[in-house]
């Protein structure tokens, strides 16, 4: 199968020639990655790049000056049902929001440069949790691994300071070293264009309005989610697009005769299939699945007796009978029949 390689990989590919350093090569290898067709015919070629995507990182973790090891780069490992990297100019309140969000103690000051390495925390959001990642501000002197972690996470919440008489100065600014980082926030033709919410924090300032009215004529077409880590206002709708953002499904399994389990969803991508689910759970299952039984997930009587007393119900007892191929919905409940 050929591999038809698109002309984003080809960049990618001749930046990564041209690469002098280990930052470099692993920033285009990323991106050849991200940019490289997903299909039978380039397995190989997307096994070979993980592998050199892991052999760069580790090149960066044992590299030394003078000798000495410098232990100065950092990549968090993916949790929950997606991860969601956090930047913004110093003093933002991004290590506020994480703490609120998460419960992670993270430390907060009111002076710049309070976080040195990556936190990573837990959001719950109903019934699954979404990793949230805070990182050292975006400044001149914001280190490689920063970007690395803003260019794998799923999306970005790029956090602005509501409070700042110079955010407009400091957005663009931020927006400028995003940029130079190969890293938009908005579709660009040849930038990586990373998934962002773009949240303005502080909202209870007693300025911020105005603020806020200003830099959306700055930033016409991007919408600013006004929100408080101090007070908690924005911070449902924030949970809330979050998950849409991320393009999730869950789905619950039963087995015949029994209640489904609604305690830990399978998390797909939207419009996956009964298949994937399967393949999700263990790829014996899905190697002698024959067929399925379903239940819709939105407004439905509950099982009686599930294992969390209410859940989505069936239109039927028997539930509806689906084949490999069928497309899941968000919260429905699969059984499987081999």
């Amino acid at each position: 199968m050929p591999a038809n390689l698109s002309p984003e990989f080809k960049q990618a590919e001749e930046r990564f020639r041209a690469a002098k350093t280990p930052e470099e090569r692993l920033m285009c290898l990323e991106e050849m990655l991200t940019a490289i067709p997903k299909h039978k015919g380039t397995e190989k070629m997307q096994a070979d790049l993980k592998s050199r995507i892991a052999a760069t990182r580790k090149e960066l973790s044992s590299s030394g000056k003078s000798g000495a090891k410098r232990g100065d780069w950092f990549h968090v490992e993916r949790q929950g049902a997606g991860q969601v990297a956090l930047c913004g100019a110093p003093n933002t309140g991004k290590s506020a929001l994480v703490r609120t969000l998460t419960g992670l103690q993270t430390h907060v000051a009111a002076y710049p440069f309070t976080t040195t390495a990556p936190a990573a925390g837990m959001m719950p959001f109903e019934d699954i949790q979404v990793q949230l990642v805070d990182t050292p501000p975006v400044s001149a002197d914001t280190p490689a691994w920063v970007y690395h972690i803003l260019r794998t996470a799923n999306m970005i919440l790029w956090v602005i300071d509501l409070a700042d008489d110079g955010l407009v100065e400091s957005t663009e600014e931020t927006r400028r070293l995003l940029e130079a980082a190969r890293i938009s926030v908005v579709p660009h033709a040849e930038l990586r264009h990373q998934l962002t919410i773009v949240v303005g924090n502080k909202c209870d300032d007693p300025g911020a309005a105005d603020r806020l009215a200003i830099l959306a004529e700055f930033m016409p077409g991007i919408d600013i989610l006004p929100v408080s880590a101090e007070t908690g206002a924005g911070l449902e709708e924030l949970k809330r697009r979050v998950f849409k953002l991320l393009d999730i499904i869950r789905v619950y399994t039963k087995k015949p005769g029994k209640p489904p389990v609604m305690l830990d969803p399978v998390i797909l991508k939207t419009g996956s299939t009964v298949m994937d689910a399967a393949y999700h759970l263990h790829k014996e299952i899905a190697a002698s699945m024959q067929f399925a039984r379903l239940w819709h997930g939105a407004g439905h009587d509950p099982f009686p007796s599930s294992e969390m007393g209410s859940c989505p119900k069936p239109p039927s007892p028997d539930g509806q009978r689906v084949e490999r191929g069928h497309i899941l919905q968000d919260q429905d409940i699969v059984e499987f029949h081999t």
